[in-house]
C-alpha cells in the first residue's frame, strides 16, 4: 500500500486510519496520517 501523503510504501506496520469514504488508508509515520486526518480530501483522490 502507498501512502497518500508522501508517496512512501508502506507495509503491515504503518500507521492506519479508515477515511471518511471507509476505505483503510495506510501511512509510513504519524505525521502523515495527521496530515491525511486534517485534510482527506486533498489526499484521497484518484
Amino acid at each position: 500500500m502507498r501512502d497518500p501523503v508522501c508517496g512512501m510504501e508502506v507495509g503491515e506496520g504503518g500507521e492506519e486510519v479508515t477515511g471518511p469514504d471507509g476505505r483503510t488508508w495506510r501511512f509510513c509515520c504519524a505525521a502523515c496520517r495527521w496530515a491525511f486526518e486534517r485534510d482527506p480530501a486533498r489526499f484521497s483522490r484518484p
